[in-house]
């Protein structure tokens, strides 16, 4: 069940570099900064052609509501 949910990004990203990892998930270095230090679950999964991709699990409806003017 594991490999369906991905491997958490903190875990993919042991010994590997932030320019390492932004070049195995085809993102910037910058991306790869701000999803390590924000708190989303975001997982890992290989692509099956011997890439990465990576994406975000959350509830439904989380998004945040804009604040009323």
């Amino acid at each position: 069940m594991e490999e369906e949910f991905g491997v958490p990004l903190r875990e993919f990203a042991k010994d590997r570099s932030q320019p390492e990892l932004a070049e195995l998930l085809g993102v910037t270095q910058s991306a790869v900064s701000q999803m390590l230090s924000s708190a989303r679950d975001i997982r890992v999964r290989s692509n099956g052609t011997g890439g990465f991709f990576a994406f975000e699990i959350r509830p439904i409806g989380s998004r945040r509501k804009p604040k009323p003017e």
